[in-house]
């Protein structure tokens, strides 16, 4: 008899469970978030490390990481076919379209391209009448390009650029004399200075500018406010961490990217150099960035720092 009251028992609690353990599940459930990146490079280390240290998890999300096009980014986000992506200025130049667009964070106070030729070249100026190769033309590291070659005294307009699709693709033209100088970002500007090849100009020495962050559509920053501010804590739990922990992030680095110790470690100053810690660069340098970039024709009208970046949910979880 207490054998038939015992299996009584444990079967109710089995059927209470089961009916109950739907509603329960939605509350420790994850919410998945798309995020897209063009090429798997070290420069977006904060995405990649936070997914492999499981940061994301820790504030409630799973994330996929997709690989693609800049351009295609952009649609993507405004379509809702992804949530986020991290190229603020392909960004500004779709708010100046009309696209629904707001960077709501900002990791990187400079982008980190280099311009790297081959060894026999001089200067700069040497590439008049040459050919660079860039990711795509209008893609940040065209735009930079052509700026690291201005600073530097160069006529840009006597320097054929040729389209590649991503970075590995012009480091390989690099290697296989098809170019003379190519836009390359860590670890691929380390790998080949110590090849021999030569680096003749840093974008991170030129220009101070908004370079990587946090892209969304309007919408999702006014109705899912609370994935966004999970995704800016996830984001600055992770660059704390980068910052703090050099020696875990240089073996990462190492092992991530299949890369050398030494090449590592200049990928990790090259990126804590430009880390902005509070994840906002302040609205007169942004001004300032918007300025400068409509005076050398990359705007097509002024653009006020409202127009493009909200840091409205940022600043309610400090």
């Amino acid at each position: 008899m207490q054998k038939a009251k015992f299996f009584v028992f444990q079967f109710t609690l089995c059927i209470l469970s089961w009916l109950l353990l739907p509603s329960l599940a939605p509350a420790y459930a994850l919410e998945k978030v798309r995020v897209g990146l063009s090429v798997r490079n070290v420069v977006f280390l904060p995405f990649y490390y936070a997914q492999d240290r499981r940061i994301y998890q820790k504030h409630g999300l799973e994330v996929e990481l997709i690989q693609m096009r800049s351009d295609l980014q952009t649609v993507g986000v405004v379509s809702g076919e992804i949530d986020y992506y991290p190229a603020i200025g392909p960004a500004i130049l779709a708010v100046q379209s009309g696209m629904p667009l707001r960077a709501v964070v900002v990791f990187y106070r400079a982008p980190l391209f280099s311009l790297v030729s081959q060894s026999q070249l001089g200067s700069p100026k040497e590439l008049e009448g040459k050919k660079v190769a860039v990711s795509r033309i209008g893609s940040d590291s065209h735009r930079y390009a052509v700026l690291m070659l201005e600073r530097s005294g160069v006529d840009a307009k006597k320097v054929t650029f040729i389209q590649t699709g991503n970075t590995a693709v012009s480091l390989t033209a690099l290697q296989q004399v098809s170019v003379e100088a190519a836009v390359l970002s860590p670890p691929f500007t380390g790998q080949m200075a110590q090849k021999g090849f030569k680096v003749l100009a840093k974008s991170r020495n030129l220009i101070e500018s908004p370079w990587l962050g946090l892209v969304t559509s309007r919408q999702k920053i006014q109705r899912q406010p609370a994935q966004v501010k999970s995704m800016i804590r996830a984001v600055s739990e992770t660059l704390g961490e980068i910052l703090r922990e050099r020696a875990r992030v240089i073996s990462y680095i190492r092992d991530s990217f299949s890369v050398s110790e030494p090449i590592a470690t200049e990928a990790y100053e090259e990126i804590r150099g430009v880390i902005l810690a509070n994840l906002m660069m302040p609205e007169n340098r942004l001004q300032e960035y918007l300025e400068g970039a409509h005076r050398r024709g990359e705007l097509n009208r002024m653009l006020q720092v409202n127009e493009v970046f909200d840091y409205s949910l940022l600043k309610e979880i400090q």
